[in-house]
């Protein structure tokens, strides 16, 4: 008996201290914030409470950064981590806040839209804690989320998601999902009323064009895309035009009326606002890749997937070396940089001077080489 009771104890002990390993994880992802090294041209930081006061203390309320060179010129809104497991569109929102040089107009930058979801990650689908880039100073490590928020921030889920307005009926998680609640409501969940802390930001700071950067699964046909409504379409389908002599072939996709809840759908409702939702490839959210690691995300290789790409069932042409990040970021920003020259020549008494790393340049380089090393007193925090 007392040989039993021993074993009892040991074989709880080792339990509890397994649980606590596990705790120290779970505090670790709940409580770390990826850091950046702002360009000369930034100028102050708001946060979505300042549009939705509701939102002041929750894991929503997210930072957003402002670069104003002070000149009137267009004004415009770059936002990634919509899904924060898609690491592409936060690190292209901190390579362009790194590098930015604005003459004129204003760029705000919402890095990480989903807060609550980058605080949360996926182990049971075997995703990192974080990836790895190597820079010009030594190594720098950004944090993985998940493509939904944490169930500790918004609880419990419906049977069924009912979108509001439209009363579209949808699966129970996507309540949890930031690009399903568009336009938001004031009363409404903690995602809703982010999403509607982001439209009063459009409309309050008067945004001429708005941006959303997402990384899709290579067998998604969603793909190397640039989504747009019809306010928004000629600007996107001559940018491609032009994108493709550089060797970035993008399809430029029509905004669906069935499409509720999307940004590139809600964001059309502020007067004058042209939206577009950028999706580059990754195979780290495809259900069918090898092990899920930073150095997936980081080389955007896996010889599944290549496997599945020559059977003819990819979105996309996928090579055997993949897709890297430092790819994924460049078309995000090449595309950007595109779409923002070609609406000033639509509208030259509305555009905005802006420089930012080139295409060619940060293939060339690699992403790492437009990280800044962070020192005391030079850099900001997502928090």
């Amino acid at each position: 008996m007392r040989k039993r009771r021993v074993f009892k104890i040991v074989v709880l002990a080792v339990m509890a201290f397994f649980a606590f390993l596990s705790s120290l994880c779970f505090v670790r992802e709940r409580t770390s914030y990826d850091t950046f090294v702002p360009s000369a041209s930034y100028s102050y930081t708001v946060r979505l409470s300042d549009y939705d006061s509701s939102l002041l203390g929750t894991k929503m309320d997210a930072p957003v950064f402002v670069f104003d060179s002070g000149i009137k010129g267009a004004d415009v809104f770059i936002m990634g981590g919509t899904h924060p497991n898609e690491s592409g569109g936060i690190l292209s929102a901190i390579i362009i806040m790194e590098n930015i040089e604005l003459e004129s107009g204003r760029v705000f930058v919402l890095p990480v839209a989903n807060m609550s979801a980058y605080l949360n990650t996926l182990p049971g689908y075997g995703y990192p804690e974080y990836y790895t880039l190597q820079t010009e100073w030594g190594e720098k490590s950004f944090k993985v989320g998940s493509r939904v928020a944490s169930p500790l921030d918004q609880w419990p889920d419906p049977p069924f998601y009912v979108h509001y307005p439209s009363a579209q009926r949808l699966s129970y998680e996507e309540a949890r999902n930031i690009n399903r609640t568009f336009p938001g409501r004031r009363n409404g969940s903690p995602l809703e009323r982010a999403s509607n802390a982001i439209m009063t930001l459009l409309e309050k700071e008067g945004i001429d064009y708005a941006f959303d950067l997402h990384e899709a699964s290579v067998t998604y046909p969603v793909n190397l895309d640039i989504v747009a409504p019809e306010i928004s379409f000629d600007i996107a389908y001559l940018s491609a035009l032009m994108l493709e002599e550089k060797g970035i072939s993008l399809r430029v996709e029509a905004t669906s009326s069935s499409n509720k809840g999307y940004t590139h759908s809600e964001w059309a409702r502020v007067d004058g606002v042209h939206p577009f939702l950028i999706e580059v490839p990754t195979p780290f959210i495809d259900r069918t890749p090898g092990a899920m690691t930073g150095k997936m995300i980081v080389s955007g290789k896996d010889e599944f997937l290549y496997k599945v790409a020559e059977y003819g069932y990819s979105g996309v042409d996928y090579p055997e070396d993949g897709i890297s990040i430092s790819e994924r970021v460049a078309i995000h920003v090449a595309t950007i940089d595109k779409c923002l020259e070609i609406a000033g020549q639509f509208n030259p008494d509305n555009a905005i001077e802006i420089k930012l790393p080139s295409y060619e340049e940060i293939k060339e380089k690699g992403v790492g080489s437009f990280l800044h090393e962070d020192k005391e007193g030079n850099y900001l925090i997502l928090k």
